[in-house]
Formats: structure tokens, sequence, C-alpha cells
């Protein structure tokens, strides 16, 4: 249900609040937790024999749109989100806590990642990933994580993400590429050897910075090496609009961009400075991940949650 005003507001994905609404199970299967709307629902998993609907995700009406085309480039990859469901031709999932090789996901993280319809879903031509505040196999949180790995790779190009990012404390939105070659299973073998390029991370407490970084370093954890940038912007709140977070990547250079405009640059004179060679002229894997707490967001604050980032498109360009 879209309600207009000086944003609109998406009704959506009540079965956060609706997981055991009915004494008569196969009325709660049919009408409040199967993902769809249907019934005498208002909205997705509304309505019928549930609750009364609450949980709102804000889609700012406002925000950075990038162009479909730019000269010299073709455009090889993208997702609209304008389906039904995640697209798993173009996706797949990254699940639970990365334990035993990766536990917490390296980083102390507190929430568990699923698959699951409450955590991650399209709604008019957007795509949410949804942290939630909930007891799932001992953690605190869930939420999502997806990847292209092993279904599309590439090397090079310019990358478009317009997003809008959640306002609760203790969220740490990611938006990312990892080698190819990189495994969760094996998770030294290649990184941060192999190269990391955060296109963006966003935390919740501070809801006007982003940073762009790049990790590299051989023989870890001795040598891992990272340059960031920060971006303080100048006008809204990354929560309250749509921002388009880019990065330009060529042999031997990456830029960073916001709305087009550069504000970060790596070379391999930069790793060179810093002792290690420089990992990015190879083949990477797209990633898109909102997480909660760990080592670089403040702690969450339990109130805050459900929240979410909304992805509007991913277009990848190659010249």
């Amino acid at each position: 249900m879209i309600r207009l005003s000086t944003g609109f507001y998406l009704l959506i994905f009540c079965m956060i609040l609706c997981g055991s609404c009915s004494d008569n199970s196969e009325m709660e299967l049919s009408t409040c937790i199967d993902g769809i709307q249907n019934g005498e629902e208002e909205g997705i998993d509304c309505g019928g024999p549930c609750p009364p609907c609450l949980t709102k995700i804000e889609v700012p009406d406002t925000g950075y749109e990038s162009p479909k085309s730019y000269e010299g480039y073709s455009l090889v990859w993208s997702d609209e989100f304008d389906g039904k469901g995640l697209d798993l031709s173009k996706w797949t999932f990254h699940l639970g806590d990365g334990c035993p090789n990766l536990c917490f996901w390296g980083n102390n993280e507190l929430q568990y990642y699923t698959d699951s319809p409450k955590n991650i879903f399209l709604q008019n031509g957007y795509l949410a990933i949804n942290a939630i505040q909930e007891t799932i196999n001992g953690y605190s949180y869930s939420s999502s994580r997806i990847h292209t790995d092993n279904i599309f790779e590439f090397k090079y190009g310019r990358i478009d993400i317009r997003a809008a990012m959640p306002s609760a404390t203790g969220t740490w939105v990611a938006l990312w590429l990892l080698n190819k070659n990189y495994s969760i299973q094996q998770p030294g073998v290649k990184w941060p050897s192999g190269g990391e390029i955060d296109i963006m991370e966003f935390l919740g407490e501070d809801p006007t910075e982003i940073l762009g970084t790049a990790h590299f370093g051989t023989d870890f954890p001795a040598n891992h090496r990272f340059i960031s940038k920060h971006y303080q912007t100048k006008t809204q709140p990354f929560d309250k609009s749509f921002y388009v977070f880019s990065i330009i990547w060529e042999k031997d250079r990456i830029q960073w961009l916001i709305n087009d405009e550069v504000y970060h640059e790596i070379t391999p004179s930069d790793t060179a400075a810093r002792g290690q060679p420089y990992p990015f002229n190879d083949e990477f894997f797209l990633i898109m991940n909102l997480s909660v707490g760990g080592n670089l967001p403040a702690p969450p604050i339990i109130d805050d949650y459900p929240s979410s980032v909304i992805i509007d498109y991913v277009r990848i360009f190659q010249k």
C-alpha cells in the first residue's frame, strides 16, 4: 500500500509481526507467512487473520539518478529489481554466520544471514534487505547477503548502484567486490591478497557519511593494508534520499564516485608505497549485504529495528 506525502511509504513485509497470528494453521500459511499479497490482505502478509501491520519502510521520493548509458561504454549486466522476487539467475546467497572458517563473518557481526522473504524482498521496483531484531540460531538479529560469485564475475568497468540507506544505529551496509577466487571456506587464501573493493560502506549511527575502501596485502594477517576515504554529504542524509554509488575501474586505477563526483582514487603506486602488490587487475564478483554490529559500527539500538537498505538498481558498464 502506497501513501504519498513528502515521501512515499511502502507498507510491506508485515510477516515480521505476523509469524504466528492464527490458530488455523492452513489459514496462517495461506495468508500470513507466504510472502505474497492474497486473500483480504491490503499489502504483503497484511490483513486477513493477521494483526494490524505496523512495520513501514520509508522509500525516499528524491535523490540522484544516473544515466542509463555512457559514451564509450556498453551495459553488460544489470538488475532493475522489477520482478516479483529476487532473480536467482543473477544472484545467490551467503547464509548463516560464516562458521566454521569465518565465524561472525570475520568482523564480530551480530546477525544471522537468511534467504527468507522477511529479510530480502522486492516491492514496487525496489530491492529491500531488511535487518530484524529476533532470536535466530543463537543470534539476536537476522538479515541477508547476496552475491554474484560463480554467476557473474568481471574485470573493469563502471558500476552504478542507486540506493537509500537504513536509519538504525548499528547497521552496516556494504556494496563491494571480492576476487573471483575468494571462498568463505578458505578466506585467508585470497583475502586480502586477492583484493577487496568496497564501493561504499555506511554506518547507521552517522547518516551523513559513507566511505570507499580498497583492501590488499599478502600473508594475512601480517600485511593487511587498506586505503580508505570518507565522504560527507552536503545535502540530504543517506537514509533520506537516494544516492548513486559508483566506481570507475580500469587497468591500474580505481575511482570512487558519489552522484558522479569523484572523491577517491587508488593506483599501483599507492599499494607500492605501503610495500604491497596491486591485486585489482583481476576478475571480481559483486556482494551486497546489510549487517548489524561488529568491529566498525556502533552497538545496535534494539528499538531502531527493523531497518532496511533499499536498492533501486545495479548497472555494470564496460568499454
